[in-house]
């Protein structure tokens, strides 16, 4: 039974189907904290010891990457970053 961030506040919510909720961390006043909204995607990126993160994403910290892929934001700047072509236009700068 999670709780999940709405904009008005948190709710609990009774069910045995429910999706998880975001696991995407933000800052808010100087503290790390759970998005917590519904979530509708999982993570496609690569795992240490599985074939891939499944952290589950709100439509917010989903980042598309190809069709019907989604990466959670440490995914995607690990993604980012392994980009070659990335490293030739920042070293430039």
């Amino acid at each position: 039974m999670p709780f999940y961030r709405l904009k008005t506040g948190f709710v609990h919510i009774k069910g045995s189907k429910l999706p998880k909720p975001c696991a995407a961390r933000l800052q808010t006043e100087g503290s790390e904290q759970v998005c917590g909204a519904w979530s509708v995607f999982l993570c496609d990126g690569p795992a240490e010891g599985r074939s891939t993160c499944d952290a589950p994403l709100c439509e917010a910290h989903a980042r598309q990457i190809g069709s019907n892929r989604h990466l959670c934001p440490p995914c995607h700047l690990q993604h980012r970053d392994a980009d070659p072509q990335r490293g030739l236009f920042t070293s430039l700068v």
